[in-house]
């Protein structure tokens, strides 16, 4: 292991030892899911594509809980950040200090005399004087903190770093952009928000790259449990097929919550698993023209419940809660899953607790829980990481991979990450011949492994483990 990533590695040994002890590998069963093959893009395909700018570590949160949060943000390593509701100067000053890629989710939130407002259909006498008015918020929002914003020539002093990335509308497929109304059936409202959608989101693309052609227009922000993006996208590639060129990355929220990501979830109607779900979308976009586009997911979260320190009651969720080790676990596998899937980012739901999910990283005092301290292990263990290959892809929900742990550096060492999903499982690695290698669990806990003929033996399960050479 070259010597950036040692260091990194004994900072969070020493760091998370007195927040937890070592990871013991638990079971996670249930008669919600089973594992059933994924389909996946072939491993070189995704080995192959370019690396993105930005590692693939985010958090989705509003404006005050950057400011509440900032320091653990930056701690834990997070560089991008998903926001709703209303940036201010304040935040963006921030967010501008500390380099941080903010994707703004430009949800029709307004700041007015009388309060905090929110725009959608139901305000307009047509779909064209809505989008209208939206074309004429995005336009706003950029003009104020876009490249070349007012708020660089009022503030000369801070670095030029503008808001790049900017996500039409949240989850346009359920109530935010046209919500339920007495009378209307849930097939109805489908074809309306379809019908708007497929109209607004090239509205506002050309508006965007009219003055703005370096800003990034991420495209439908789709609601994802219970297969919903997967309708929703396909829909509106169907009606609009056209709509390929009205975006420059496509964003959904595959929830799985409380089944791990990797598994098929059984419902009354059948069912559905998250990544077999993006093989669907993918399809959708090649239909429409838009083959290779970048797919980001801006949300996604497991909550836990009141008895592991959750903010909400348990009368208030829909499905059972997720008990807090197996959050983390599932967190950090998502990042690394999405890495195999070829997603680019994955915006975690949430900075803490709010929206009557329990899915905050920190609590509302600021305390970090077991997710927090396994983002930052893994982003110390993989800075940057991109998929280098694949030992296990899936079969009876085993994983190892091998990582590039910082694909900005030319002299590292790769990594491997492995997890099984359903419990403990000993199995055999492979290390370099002639290495020592050790392994650092889920919490950033390191012990030594014997090589011999240069495989390692170690117990995996839900909680994954990184085996690293240390020499």
């Amino acid at each position: 292991m070259k010597s950036l990533v040692v260091f990194a590695l004994i900072a969070v040994s020493a760091t998370v030892a007195g927040a937890a002890d070592p990871v013991v590998q638990p079971t996670d069963a249930s008669k919600l899911w089973e594992l059933r093959p994924n389909t996946m893009p072939p491993v070189e395909t995704i080995v192959a594509r370019p690396v993105e700018a930005r590692p693939i570590y985010g958090l989705y949160g509003w404006r005050g809980e950057y400011q509440k949060f900032r320091d653990s943000i930056r701690k834990v390593g997070y560089r991008s950040y998903r926001m709703s509701g209303i940036l201010d100067d304040k935040t963006m000053a921030m967010v501008v200090a500390d380099d941080m890629e903010v994707m703004m989710t430009l949800a029709c939130h307004l700041s007015t005399p009388e309060g905090r407002e929110r725009k959608n259909r139901s305000h307009f006498e047509s779909d064209q004087a809505f989008i209208a008015w939206y074309v004429k918020y995005v336009e706003n929002f950029l003009t104020r903190y876009g490249p070349g914003g007012t708020f660089f020539a009022d503030n000369p002093t801070l670095p030029k770093r503008p808001i790049m990335y900017v996500e039409i509308l949240n989850e346009p497929n359920f109530h935010y952009m046209v919500p339920q109304r007495e009378g209307a059936s849930r097939e109805k409202l489908v074809e309306e928000r379809v019908a708007l959608y497929a109209k607004l989101l090239p509205a506002v693309y050309k508006a965007i790259k009219a003055k703005w052609p370096t800003v990034t227009v991420v495209g439908f922000g789709a609601g994802g449990a219970a297969r919903a993006d997967v309708g929703f996208i396909t829909k509106v590639c169907k009606l609009n097929p056209a709509i390929g060129a009205s975006y420059d990355i496509l964003s959904t929220h595959p929830y799985s919550r409380p089944v791990p990501f990797e598994a098929f979830q059984f419902k009354k109607w059948g069912g559905w698993a998250s990544i077999a779900s993006l093989h669907e979308i993918r399809k959708a976009m090649a239909a429409a023209g838009a083959t290779d586009k970048p797919i980001w997911y801006t949300e996604l979260g497991w909550p836990i419940s009141l008895a592991d320190g959750g903010r909400f009651s348990p009368q208030l969720a829909k499905r059972p809660f997720t008990p807090i080790q197996l959050q983390a676990a599932h967190i950090v596998r998502s990042y690394a899953i999405s890495l195999r899937l070829g997603v680019g980012r994955v915006h975690i739901m949430h900075a803490t607790d709010t929206d009557r999910f329990n899915g905050g990283v920190f609590t509302q005092k600021g305390v970090w829980r077991p997710a927090a301290y396994a983002t930052q292990t893994m982003i110390s263990v993989m800075p940057h990481p991109r998929l280098l290959g694949a030992i296990h892809d899936g079969s009876d929900g085993l994983y190892a991979y091998t990582f590039d742990p910082n694909a900005t550096d030319k002299d590292t060492t790769p990594v491997l990450m492995a997890w099984n999903v359903a419990g403990p499982k000993t199995i055999e690695l492979p290390v370099p011949a002639g290495k020592a290698a050790a392994a650092v669990d889920m919490l950033g806990h390191r012990t030594s492994l014997k090589v011999a003929d240069g495989k390692v033996s170690v117990t995996i399960g839900p909680c994954p483990v990184y085996i690293v050479v240390t020499n």
